[in-house]
């Protein structure tokens, strides 16, 4: 089964909670996280990782098993103990995605005025052309986008992989030789956001997490 969090960002914690919730992750996750510029980033960074520890916690892992986090050459990172997970964060929430089979992606965007045009590079002829003619492009393109990012998120290359070349068609992605299963995950209105598994067909469990529970408990 795969399992996703999900909780909103909400107001700046206290200099105090920040500090206690940022020491207990590992070195790396804090080096990370101390790169975004907005505090509203630092934030969502800190949550994904807490919404990873009650993921993993609702799974019967450990919190410790968070201090074997390792990233590969593209940036991607690893548990090593045979569960993957994929993090995002747009505007006021941040999901977690945690498959014990197979790889996994999970990407959300907030529905906001953007110059479509800057990115018909990466569509293909035909999605460009569906887009163009719907009723709601904005909300078009972020249906679009959200499953193409969770396809390259979930394959680990990241954008070495040419979104124009990802075709969508219903559930399925298709890239070269793979295909990955697609799924839509609704969880507010005004945001789009879509699963990308290695494995078609797995059960989805959707959980609202209040990060405040999962604080105390930290």
């Amino acid at each position: 089964m795969i399992l996703v969090l999900y909780s909103q960002i909400g107001e700046r914690l206290s200099n105090r909670v920040w500090d206690r919730l940022l020491f207990e992750m590992p070195r790396p996750v804090r080096t990370r996280i101390s790169r975004y510029r907005r505090w509203e980033d630092r934030q969502a960074g800190l949550f994904g990782k807490l919404l990873l520890a009650e993921g993993l916690r609702w799974c019967g892992y450990p919190r410790e098993v968070l201090r074997n986090l390792v990233w590969d050459a593209s940036g991607r990172p690893f548990l090593g103990c045979g569960m993957d997970f994929n993090i995002s964060h747009s505007g006021e929430y941040v999901v977690c995605a945690l498959c014990p089979a197979g790889r996994i992606g999970i990407d959300i965007e907030e529905i906001r005025p953007i110059d479509i045009s800057d990115f018909k590079a990466q569509m293909t002829y035909g999605q460009w052309e569906t887009m163009m003619a719907s009723e709601n492009r904005l909300e078009k393109f972020f249906n679009l986008w959200t499953q193409k990012e969770a396809v390259i998120k979930a394959d680990g290359r990241g954008m070495a992989i040419p979104l124009n070349e990802i075709i969508i068609e219903g559930e399925n992605a298709f890239f070269a030789d793979d295909i990955w299963g697609v799924k839509e995950v609704r969880i507010a209105d005004g945001y789009r956001s879509h699963l990308a598994t290695s494995r078609k067909n797995q059960e989805v469990r959707i959980d609202k997490i209040v990060l405040q529970h999962v604080i105390e408990w930290f």
